[in-house]
């Protein structure tokens, strides 16, 4: 959990708040120089997280290293996988969990075990400490796939994982009780690396299944991509997160 806590901190849109609050303190202490360097410092670092051109190349370059395939020409497996961090949780007004954009995940998955690749599909992911829903998110999962078509019968569930490291840990205990040792690991895309570095080590075999693709071929001419706008800083963080978090992991020993 130190690791996430450390990395939301380090967020360029947090470093350039810290930037440009420090240009603020240098100013009025009549240090001009250093005020316009740490000004500055704060501006180019805005202007790369907010231009599309820059944070479409560096999630691209995560989210092209395992290509999609379409559920009825997937291989077949013991199992579907499907991790957590799909949903927002019940909290007023909000009379349930709801779908967020990496929701398509649960959809994937509910897709693939229809199209009969799976005779089970394990919902992972557990209530992590920073939300204060005490209900354990692979549960809610479990609900919407069944609304989707999965019989509540066919879904297994980990409650216990917080991390992508846990969701390997957990599956790979829970699919050993049950002999299964072929799974479609169901994730988005921009996290797919650094999933598939984590579940390898477990000595599964693991056919990655991304979705939730974030960067698609333009619509607009490709000029516009210089254009700063705001949905830019939101895939750059997630590219930094995903960097961050795999440097971290082989760091830790957690990657193959």
């Amino acid at each position: 959990m130190a690791y996430k806590f450390l990395a939301a901190a380090l967020m360029p849109i947090n470093v350039i708040l810290a930037l440009g609050g420090a240009a603020l303190v240098l100013a009025a202490r009549k240090k001009a120089r250093a005020a316009a360097g740490t000004g500055a410092a704060a501006f180019l670092l805005l202007l790369a997280v907010a231009t599309p051109a820059i944070p479409n190349a560096m999630v691209a370059s995560l989210e092209r290293r395992y290509p999609p395939v379409a559920p009825q020409h997937s291989v077949s497996a013991d199992a579907i996988v499907v991790l957590g961090g799909c949903l927002a949780p019940e909290r007023p007004p909000r009379l349930s969990a709801e779908l967020v954009d990496s929701s398509d995940r649960l959809l994937h998955a509910a897709r693939l075990y229809r199209a009969g690749k799976a005779p089970v599909v394990l919902a992972s992911g557990g209530a992590v400490p920073w939300t204060s829903s005490s209900r354990p998110e692979a549960e809610e999962m479990a609900a919407f796939l069944v609304e989707w078509g999965v019989p509540r019968t066919a879904i297994l569930v980990d409650a216990r994982s917080r991390t992508t490291w846990e969701n390997a840990v957990e599956t790979e205990r829970i699919l050993k009780t049950r002999g299964a040792r072929s799974l479609l690991l169901v994730t988005s895309a921009i996290h797919m690396p650094r999933a598939m570095a984590a579940f390898r080590t477990m000595g599964l075999s693991i056919t990655p299944s991304p979705t939730d693709y974030l960067v698609t071929d333009p619509e607009a001419a490709p000029y516009l991509e210089w254009f700063p706008s705001p949905g830019s800083v939101s895939r750059f963080q997630a590219a930094l997160w995903e960097r961050g978090g795999l440097l971290y992991y082989r760091l830790r020993g957690w990657t193959r």
